[in-house]
């Protein structure tokens, strides 16, 4: 015992000056940023799973609080690898991963396994898609670099190519990201241009038409600038064509350009902020306010329900009431003009309000009230939805972005969406309850 003890002790300073020299290197340098969801929760109604009514891909119109089923994860490394000078060049890197729902206690990282989607007559069946193991979806969502000051002509502008999240623009507490062009490209942004800054980049969005893939070539340009004090006014035109191969011509495959316009102002007021946007969309790239705001597609005449334009309006922002008091609200109102001639024209407005009661720097107590009013082309009639959720929440500080945040939520729904629910048999009324977490960092 006793030589074991002097052959630790002399290991001893060796192996903490390893550790030291790692921790001190250029390990300890990489940014570790990301997002995450995960929670657990039950109808205590009609029983069973809770129901949910939106997701990060369309949003929750309604609002996200005591509405999200899934678990998500975000995970991003990134460092800057050089300065000199002034020039900078940094690489940035996500993961993502996705499961639904949220009842399983091992969930692979291999695709989904959602018990709709199960053959449970196939022998080739695996753990990984098959229940009660349900499985999850792993994706690259960024990975480019960025130089910063590498181009004289055009001090303070950033270069930078790759796959990223661009300059994306979203309604927290609907998870609705009403600007999302993002994916691969290349671009300069922030070059001086007058009182503000110019951006303009390239980016496609590969879409399919049957068997084939079609690549949808965009071209981005924002310019944003202070008008007024403590306005800034930011126009954006996203220009979407698609780009056919000379057998995809000949084989008769259509394709359309078209156009996606926004104009938005925003302030800071009342310790918090306030955007304001008005958003046009036409021809290949008029579903996008009303479906989604990525886009370019091909053979549209086809798509079930796609929309020749549409626009939208919306205003959203966060403010102070008083020492405790934080109000997140939001209203979006738009209307889509039909492909068809013969098919009714797409309408929808929301409303959302989620004040938030601060009791201590740790813990308050949330409330989110939503309403509305969706109405498509393949819709017999218009459907509404409403909801009132209240959560206790602990968190990391006070405020309305404070997280990590630990909550226990209570919900109810009601109207057309909520009486169709579960094939419908309804939810319409009942209570489900749950817990969730969700951090950013």
């Amino acid at each position: 015992m006793q030589n074991n003890k002097r052959f630790f002790a002399r290991k001893l300073p060796l192996a903490a000056a390893v550790a030291a020299a790692v921790m001190t290197g250029p390990a300890m340098a990489v940014d570790f940023n990301g997002y995450a969801r995960a929670g657990a929760s039950t109808n205590i109604g009609s029983g069973g799973e809770q129901t949910c009514f939106g997701n990060g891909a369309t949003g929750h119109y309604v609002g996200r609080l005591a509405d999200e089923c899934d678990t998500y994860a975000e995970l991003g490394l990134g460092d800057e690898l050089y300065n000199e000078d002034g020039k900078t060049f940094r690489f940035d890197s996500m993961l993502a991963y996705s499961a639904d729902p949220q009842g399983n206690d091992y969930q692979a990282l291999n695709g989904g396994n959602n018990i709709n989607n199960v053959d449970f007559t196939n022998s080739e069946t695996t753990t990984n898609n098959s229940d009660p193991y349900g499985g999850g979806d792993i994706a690259l969502r960024q990975l480019y670099v960025s130089a910063k000051n590498v181009i004289d002509s055009l001090p303070g502008a950033t270069l930078w190519a790759g796959k990223r999240f661009y300059q994306r623009k979203d309604i927290h507490q609907l998870d609705l990201y009403y600007v999302n062009n993002s994916g691969y490209g290349a671009g300069i942004e922030n070059i001086s241009m007058g009182s503000g800054n110019f951006s303009v980049a390239y980016t496609n969005s590969d879409t399919s038409d049957g068997d084939n893939l079609v690549q949808n070539n965009k071209i981005d340009l924002r310019y944003a600038f202070p008008v007024a004090s403590d306005y800034t006014l930011e126009l954006i035109g996203i220009y979407a064509m698609a780009d056919l191969t000379d057998q995809q011509e000949a084989a008769g495959i259509e394709d359309e350009d078209g156009y996606f316009l926004t104009a938005e102002v925003s302030t800071g007021i009342m310790g918090g902020f306030n955007k304001f946007a008005i958003q046009y969309g036409a021809d290949s790239m008029g579903f996008a306010n009303a479906e989604g705001s990525s886009g370019g597609r091909v053979d549209n005449g086809n798509v079930a329900g796609y929309f020749e334009s549409s626009w939208r309006v919306l205003n959203h922002g966060v403010i102070k009431l008083g020492n405790s008091w934080d109000l997140g609200h939001s209203i979006v109102y738009e209307q889509a003009e039909s492909h068809d001639p013969a098919a009714k024209d797409g309408e929808r407005l929301s409303i959302v309000a989620r004040p938030i009661y601060n009791w201590t720097p740790v813990m308050s107590t949330a409330i989110e009230v939503g309403y509305s009013e969706t109405d498509r082309p393949w819709f017999a009639e218009s459907q509404d939805l409403g909801k009132f959720a209240i959560a206790q929440q602990w968190q990391a500080g006070s405020g309305y972005w404070a997280r990590p945040v630990i909550r226990a939520y209570a919900a109810t729904f009601f109207g057309d969406e909520a009486e169709a629910a579960r094939g419908g048999d309804g939810i319409d009324g009942d209570i489900q309850i749950g817990a969730q977490i969700e951090a950013w960092w």
